[in-house]
């Protein structure tokens, strides 16, 4: 079993001001019995992933295709392979700040067909919750992101008492097309839709990289425009191609 009925003060504040209902806790990330207990219930299952800084309150959301939640765990927190930002905080904060949360399970075994799927849960958890981690990428850093400035981020996207609601209903078992769902219950349009387009410019987006991680989430085109060292028009003109591809000359 997980460590749900364990959790520290630290994480049990957090997840009460989120309204998250965990499927899987994790804490004392060194100890090995708790690394091979994730790594047993884990096994064969994806989803949506959240690391939590418990000392600093900040966090990262991430997803883990059939299977690799252990390994998205061990390269975050251990090897140092994923997030620059996390390895940072990591190494900054040790190992034992830190707790490891599977937030919701993908319903199905991931390949090629349905990982867009995948990802569109990723990016409703991203737009929600906005994880500072996330925001700050290593590129979104040099570029001067403070901690005032993601506040701001986050009164902007309007954190609501009803989107803190909704994220509390996320892991009841869904049918169909669960995001379309949850976008429709929290008054939201469809993402890439022709007015979503139009109103691009003020609205945070996520750029993925070709191998579908994420590069960074940004509070406006204007920024993540400046971010990629490319003009607004040129990211306009992406969103405005079906495949959403950005492509650096």
């Amino acid at each position: 079993m997980s460590q749900n009925s364990l959790k520290s003060i630290e994480l049990e504040k957090f997840i009460l001001l989120k309204n998250l209902n965990p499927v899987f806790i994790y804490e004392n990330l060194s100890n090995n019995t708790i690394k091979t207990l994730l790594k047993n219930e884990t096994r064969n299952l994806s989803g949506i992933y959240l690391i939590l800084n418990k000392f600093t309150q900040d966090y990262y959301i991430g997803s883990a295709s059939t299977d690799k939640f252990y390994a998205r765990f061990i390269n975050h927190l251990f090897n140092f392979n994923g997030s620059k930002v996390v390895k940072n905080a990591c190494k900054k904060y040790k190992i034992s700040s830190f707790a490891f949360l599977v937030l919701e399970l993908f319903p199905e075994i991931v390949n090629k067909e349905n990982n867009k799927k995948l990802l569109d849960l990723e990016d409703f958890y991203l737009k929600t919750l906005l994880p500072n981690y996330n925001i700050l990428t290593e590129a979104g850093s040099s570029f001067g992101y403070k901690h005032s400035l993601i506040t701001r981020i986050q009164m902007k996207a309007n954190y609501s008492d009803e989107r803190r609601k909704a994220i509390g209903n996320l892991n009841k078992k869904f049918e169909g097309n669960i995001l379309e769902l949850r976008r429709i219950s929290l008054n939201l349009k469809p993402l890439y839709s022709k007015e979503a387009k139009e109103k691009i410019k003020s609205q945070g987006i996520i750029v993925y990289n070709f191998d579908y991680t994420v590069y960074g989430l940004f509070s406006s085109i204007v920024n993540a425009a400046k971010s990629l060292g490319c003009m607004e028009k040129t990211i306009r003109r992406a969103l405005k191609n079906p495949k959403n591809i950005l492509r650096r000359r």
